[in-house]
């Protein structure tokens, strides 16, 4: 014989697979500490940091550098460890 459930109940299977859909997430949890607004402004500061390490790397890093000067990079490896140069 079948057992008759109410409707509104659900098996362990289901909900197994529905947990993520009902967990509490960002600030509904007692213990955040960020509020969504905190979390967008962390995100594009991230964003804009690797921009910015991206543009540095291009422009400014030894090998950037070695290409503009158009020496090795080696060479200006030794000029800021003050291995050549060191009068200036």
């Amino acid at each position: 014989m079948k057992q008759h459930r109410p409707e509104k109940t659900m098996d362990r299977g289901e909900y197994l697979s529905r947990t993520i859909e009902h967990a509490m997430r960002g600030e509904d949890l007692p213990q955040a500490r960020l509020t969504e607004e905190d979390v967008i402004a962390i995100r594009a500061a991230a964003e804009r940091r690797e921009t910015m390490r991206n543009e540095i790397n291009m422009t400014l890093s030894n090998e950037a550098l070695a290409i503009l000067y158009r020496v090795h990079i080696r060479t200006i490896e030794k000029v800021l460890s003050y291995e050549t140069w060191r009068h200036i």
